[in-house]
C-alpha cells in the first residue's frame, strides 16, 4: 500500500512511504501486528494467537487480500499421540475433581472432620481453603487443556477472499 505523508515540518512537499509486504493482523486489543512472513503468519496462527474471525490480510505489491481463518477438528488429528495424551490429560483431571466433590456428598466424613475441627479453627480454614483452592486450580487446569486439546484436533485453514 503507498501512504503520502507530509514531512516532519508539516509543509513542504509530500513524501512517499511504503508499507513492506506481508500478512497483517489486529489483536484483540486492537494492535496492529505486522508485517510477517508466510512462516511466521502459520506459527502465529497454530499456536492460536490469530484466532477465527480476527482481521487478517495479506498485502502483496499494492494489492490487498483478506484472510479468512477457520479450524476445522480432524479425528485423525485427535486420535494422535499427542491428541490421546492431551485428551486423558484433560480426563484425569475430570476423575480428579468429580473425586474431591464425590468427598464432599460423604456425610458421615463432613460429621468426623467437624468434630475433629471444633476446637482448632485455624486448622478448618486451612483446609476448607486448601480445598477451595484445588478445586479452582482443577478448574482452571481443565480449560488449559481443553484449548490444548483443541490445538490438536484442529487444522487451521486460512483462505484468501
Amino acid at each position: 500500500m503507498t501512504r503520502f505523508d507530509r514531512l516532519a515540518g508539516g509543509s513542504g512537499p509530500r513524501q512517499l512511504r511504503e508499507d513492506p509486504d506481508g500478512y497483517y493482523w489486529r489483536d484483540a486489543t486492537g494492535r496492529l501486528r505486522g508485517p510477517m512472513t508466510r512462516f511466521q503468519f502459520e506459527s502465529y496462527s497454530l499456536r492460536g494467537h490469530i484466532q477465527p474471525g480476527a482481521k487478517v490480510w495479506r498485502q502483496q505489491g499494492a494489492n490487498h487480500y483478506k484472510v479468512e481463518i477457520t479450524r476445522r477438528v480432524r479425528w485423525r488429528k485427535l486420535l494422535s499421540p499427542r491428541g490421546c495424551g492431551a485428551v486423558m490429560e484433560w480426563t484425569m483431571m475430570l476423575f480428579t475433581l468429580l473425586a474431591l466433590l464425590f468427598l464432599c456428598t460423604l456425610k458421615k466424613l463432613r460429621d468426623e472432620l467437624s468434630e475433629e475441627l471444633k476446637e482448632n479453627r485455624g486448622m478448618a480454614i486451612f483446609l476448607f481453603s486448601l480445598f477451595a483452592l484445588t478445586l479452582l486450580l482443577s478448574i482452571g487446569t481443565m480449560r488449559k487443556l481443553s484449548g490444548r486439546v483443541a490445538v490438536e484436533a484442529c487444522d487451521v485453514c486460512d483462505v484468501e477472499c
